[in-house]
């Protein structure tokens, strides 16, 4: 008995829950109407098709009449005058309250011949194909009037208007300065540690930050490989890009800048493969300038690098590595290491 009460009560408890969500539904199908949001007035009425039953029609259908919700009522309608939900519904007790007029309409409906179902409310096929993404994008592009844009990005000199609420909610660096302080004239100069990135990486990034975006040429990946860690993003998908990108597009020309980045950020695992790519072209990027202007400790990775390949290479081809450390490698070194000894008391 006791089992029986319980499940009744939890019943009852599910269909007046039912009843308040769809309510809550066409009202907010009524607001998308009003701020003509399509992608979202075709959720509601995806919504109240599959939820609208025997015991929530009646309320449903009060709702939508004293909205003026003219394709909700005429849905109610037409499911109360199935032969299959008429009668059920008639001689329910809901049916008794309902108001004079739509008990009327309903009983009129009822005696008409079989009518088409009511037309789909008309939807824009290309409004309701905008995603948020989409949205963000348009939103992005726009800021070049500087349309409620509330905040600039300086970067090399260059102002770039943003959108504080925007920054704040991507980026924990950018969260942290709004609630700490405002920046002078709402300006904020951009870097990435001490490096400032070119306009073409630092737009890679506002489309990463305002949608997420992570399409773009190698040397941006070089430039925004840190980034998630210097601005705070809230996940590593764009390092994880970056370093997918620097892995399938590095070259000897630009394998010194990317071993750069991968030790400043400790990526080991690109830090290995820039060693790698070094290693096997080292006669191209002994001659590179860049590799010259290497820190003390990168140079010994590399030497250490080579020399572990030489171990595994052939005599003959161990001996042009040797030769190619000798008049290449020590060359680079000798403005960053004080001779010899000074390798052996660093290992």
């Amino acid at each position: 008995m006791k089992k029986c009460i319980t499940s009744h009560l939890f019943q009852i408890c599910y269909e007046e829950r039912s009843i308040s969500v769809v309510l809550l539904m066409i009202d907010v199908y009524r607001l998308s109407l009003q701020f003509h949001l399509c992608r979202l007035e075709q959720l509601c009425v995806q919504y109240l098709e599959a939820s609208i039953g025997h015991k929530n029609v009646l309320v449903a259908l009060q709702s939508a009449a004293d909205l003026k919700l003219d394709f909700v009522k005429e849905f109610c309608l037409n499911f109360i005058v199935k032969e299959s939900n008429y009668n059920d519904i008639v001689m329910s007790k809901e049916f008794e309250s309902l108001v004079q007029p739509l008990m009327v309409e309903i009983i009129r409906r009822r005696q008409l011949p079989p009518t088409k179902p009511p037309p789909e409310p008309h939807i824009d096929a290309v409004k309701t194909t905008n995603s948020l993404e989409q949205d963000m994008e348009v939103f992005l592009k726009g800021s070049g009037d500087r349309e409620f844009c509330d905040i600039t990005l300086v970067l090399d000199g260059v102002p770039v208007p943003a959108h504080k609420a925007v920054l704040a909610a991507r980026c924990s660096y950018f969260e942290a300065m709004f609630r700490s302080f405002m920046p002078e004239n709402d300006q904020v100069n951009i870097t990435i540690g001490e490096m400032v990135p070119s306009r073409q990486a630092f737009d890679s990034l506002l489309r990463y930050i305002y949608y997420g975006d992570v399409t773009m040429p190698p040397e941006d990946s070089l430039y925004l490989f840190s980034a998630p860690y210097y601005y705070g993003f809230t996940n590593n998908r764009l390092q994880a890009f970056c370093k997918q990108n620097l892995e399938m597009n590095v070259s000897f020309k630009n394998v010194v800048q990317i071993l750069e980045a991968a030790d400043k950020i400790q990526a080991v695992d690109m830090k290995k493969h820039a060693l790698s790519i070094i290693v096997h072209n080292f006669p191209k990027v002994a001659r590179l300038a860049m590799i010259r202007t290497l820190n003390r400790e990168l140079l010994l990775d590399v030497m250490d690098a080579l020399a572990d390949h030489m171990m595994n290479d052939t005599p003959i081809n161990r001996q042009t590595d040797q030769n190619v450390i000798t008049g290449n490698l020590l060359h680079s070194l000798k403005f960053k290491v004080e001779g010899i000894s000074l390798k052996l008391k660093l290992a």
